[in-house]
């Protein structure tokens, strides 16, 4: 049975609650959700096990948040040819991180990281979304 390790951005996102872990239960598929409203320092060693145990990396990385670290991450787990499939969505203009208008220059570094990180992806033949439903798909019919 396939484990998927459902990875990217977080808070204030709700992308695995209300899409991936729906879709994911209907089809009998396991996951790890690492997306807690209490996190604890404990929680990284269960994190790291989960993501390690899992067959399919689902990253999200969306247009509410930053995502710096998913990214990284991503771009981590792609290059040890690990099993990913990918959602990207830019952050558009006028949207506000933690309470703060993202600026221009910002919104201009942190797209273009999400376009360093799918041509990452495309060259190692790893699949780039542009919904979380179509990337679970993915997963569903593999």
């Amino acid at each position: 049975m396939s484990r998927v390790f459902l990875g990217g951005s977080c808070d204030p996102t709700t992308w695995r609650r209300d899409v991936a872990m729906p879709a994911l239960d209907a089809a009998g598929i396991t996951y790890y959700n690492p997306q807690v409203t209490d996190w604890k320092p404990e929680l990284v060693e269960i994190e790291a096990r989960a993501k390690e145990e899992a067959d399919t990396l689902l990253f999200v990385v969306d247009g509410q948040t930053r995502a710096i670290a998913s990214m990284l991450e991503a771009a981590e787990c792609i290059c040890d040819n690990r099993e990913v499939v990918l959602v990207i969505n830019d952050i558009p203009d006028g949207t506000e991180i933690a309470g703060q208008e993202v600026t221009v220059r910002e919104l201009k570094d942190l797209n273009r990281a999400r376009v360093y990180l799918a041509d990452i992806a495309k060259r190692h033949g790893v699949l780039v979304f542009a919904t979380v439903a179509e990337a679970v798909e993915e997963i569903v019919d593999s």
